[in-house]
């Protein structure tokens, strides 16, 4: 763990602890959010991906979280090559990211619309594989550690509890690999207060 990471970490474990006065206005969340995209030319050239993210967040002041959160998904494309209709490359990517986020409301939990932004760290865990028709699949990149994280979005209340969550993440690669490259989802889901 870098010293940036140590340093963020210290701070929020000193910021819940500085607000253990405001306990009694605090609140949880949990939301759930998944997505599913499929895409077809015909029976052997199709991409699909599948992916779902838990969370849970810990409001410890009216406007403010730490929010813990994993994400698991597969992306799977397959190709056939035209002049060899019974052969097919498959490759498919698996990846999973657990998340401790600081969150910050820009409205009080019983507002109509609530926007939020968040910043963090994550564990990323991501492995390619590629395997042709007739043999094993193989291993072709892999890539897990530490990264920094940043997101923002909305809630909309649907009732006293439930709410509609649409957001927006962005997470890099490992820092100690080169080059650096941004990895971002966008998701829809739901959430309910307690």
């Amino acid at each position: 763990m870098n010293s940036l990471s140590k340093y963020f970490a210290l701070f929020l474990v000193s910021l819940v602890f500085t607000s253990l006065p405001a306990i009694a206005q605090s609140y949880s969340e949990i939301g759930f959010t998944a997505n599913f995209r499929k895409s077809s030319i015909d029976e052997g050239n199709w991409q699909q991906t599948l992916s779902y993210t838990g969370s849970f967040s810990y409001y410890f002041w009216q406007t403010s979280a730490i929010e813990l959160s994993y994400t698991q998904g597969l992306s799977e494309l397959s190709v056939r090559p035209p002049d060899l209709p019974n052969d097919r490359m498959l490759t498919q990517s698996y990846f999973s990211l657990i998340g401790l986020d600081l969150v910050a409301s820009f409205a009080d939990r019983r507002a109509p619309f609530q926007p939020y932004v968040k910043l963090g760290s994550a564990f990323i865990n991501k492995k390619i594989y590629r395997q042709l028709t007739g043999f094993n699949s193989t291993l072709i990149a892999e890539s897990s550690g530490l990264v920094p994280s940043a997101g923002l979005g909305f809630r909309v209340l649907m009732t006293e509890t439930l709410s509609l969550r649409v957001g927006f993440d962005s997470w890099t690669n490992p820092l100690n690999e080169r080059p650096l490259i941004l990895d971002y989802a966008a998701r829809a889901g739901v959430s309910w207060m307690f």
